[in-house]
């Protein structure tokens, strides 16, 4: 309770500030919130939170990524959380096709959450726009760029227009079939197969550490987050199946992944949607950090000298909703010789690569200018190689590179920098 009223002590003096007339108003609004503001009839948007967040001071807005990079505030987190109360009681008509501008406002977003890291509620403008989504999805108003997407879902099981798990052989990729008595499942996200590198450099290192795993790339198919962000829950579902059969089939009882975002949506969002895996779920950049402190790992050469000086970038959803900050700093510290380089925006607080969530589908250039952000934060380090331990974060991140740079930056998976040492 001491809590809650520290939260809102702010407004004690400006309620007691008021003329009595007003703060007569003030009082009987504040009691009869529930029937001036909730609709009526059935619907999924969580409207209480979203008349929180509309009228909330709002100090969110100051860290909100799409906004910065929009530089509009209709991109602020309470105006969008305004527009899904108000296309939710109908003040704004979903059907109407002159308010599609403000349906697409409901999916400029990056899920990078820095709006909950403010918020006095505790809660996520993510979480809230996803509600609103559900009644857009149900009223049949899904924009055309999202149909897209699960059209690509239920044609390849993958996020991309092609099933690109099958282009494993043609990228050197080795395919490690289970034979049911797994230690270890190398859950190998859609877009890490667009770094084969890493995938490489991964596979590698659990074989040096003599981990007993499967990648099974023959039978792999997408976490479904995709699915799950543009709300489409049946084919969320669909996915969430065909992954709880192929992980029980493999006999591991501990999933690594390389995207932060398959370990969010094989853990979180399956079992908010009942679907539950008796598994250990964790990313593989925390795995990898067990290896080497267990003396599974070793590093037994030295660092290159253009690699010696580094900054991170904290993926959103591995800082945010993972709650690991520390596993990517306690490997590098303990690599001889390099020196790390923290950005102003680190651990919690760090800043998107704008490439998470439905934003980079709805309006790509918003995406690409909060990829250039981030980029020049990481400049300011003075360092040129920027590491980071997620696929979507090193796709965004290199919108965000201009031409002049291209030479001279390098962003890489924190799994490459460790094959330059073990």
């Amino acid at each position: 309770m001491s809590d809650i009223l520290d939260k809102y002590k702010w407004m004690g003096p400006i309620i007691q500030k008021m003329d009595r007339d007003i703060k007569r108003i003030f009082m009987k609004n504040f009691r009869m919130r529930d029937k001036n503001f909730f609709p009526e009839g059935d619907y999924k948007a969580d409207v209480k939170n979203l008349v929180n967040c509309m009228l909330c001071p709002n100090m969110c807005r100051f860290d909100c990524g799409t906004l910065q990079a929009a530089n509009s505030e209709t991109m602020s987190p309470a105006y969008k959380a305004r527009i899904g109360y108000y296309l939710t009681i109908g003040k704004i008509d979903p059907l109407d096709p002159s308010n599609k501008e403000f349906i697409d406002l409901m999916y400029k977003c990056s899920n990078e959450e820095s709006c909950k890291v403010w918020c006095p509620f505790e809660f996520s403008v993510v979480s809230l726009l996803e509600t609103v989504r559900d009644d857009l999805n149900d009223k049949g108003v899904m924009p055309d760029y999202c149909k897209e997407q699960i059209k690509k879902l239920k044609k390849t099981n993958t996020i991309e227009d092609h099933n690109i798990y099958e282009t494993y052989k043609e990228k050197g990729i080795e395919n490690i079939e289970t034979d049911g008595k797994d230690d270890v499942y190398y859950y190998i996200g859609c877009e890490s197969m667009k770094f084969p590198e890493v995938v490489k450099a991964n596979i590698e290192i659990l074989k040096k550490a003599g981990v007993k795993f499967s990648t099974n790339l023959e039978k792999k198919v997408c976490c479904g987050g995709p699915a799950f962000n543009i709300r489409d829950l049946k084919i969320a579902k669909e996915l969430a199946n065909k992954n709880k059969e192929l992980i029980e089939n493999t006999g591991a009882k501990v999933v690594v992944s390389d995207c932060p975002g398959c370990i969010e949506t094989l853990s979180t969002r399956y079992q908010k949607a009942g679907i539950e895996i008796d598994v250990k779920f964790i990313h593989i950049v925390q795995y990898i950090k067990d290896l080497i402190d267990n003396g599974k790992i070793k590093f037994e050469r030295e660092i290159p000298s253009e690699y010696k000086k580094v900054a991170i970038h904290d993926p959103c959803l591995l800082a945010r909703n993972l709650n690991d900050t520390e596993s990517i700093r306690a490997i590098l510290n303990k690599v001889p010789g390099i020196e790390i380089i923290e950005p102003i925006y680190n651990k919690q607080y760090t800043h998107c690569c704008g490439w998470s969530g439905t934003v980079h589908w709805a309006e790509k250039n918003i995406a690409i200018k909060e990829a250039t952000n981030r980029i020049n934060e990481l400049k300011e380090t003075g360092a040129s190689v920027f590491i980071s331990a997620c696929p979507e974060c090193e796709l965004g991140l290199a919108y965000g590179i201009s031409e002049n740079d291209k030479e001279k930056i390098k962003i890489i998976d924190i799994s490459e920098l460790l094959m330059k040492v073990i």
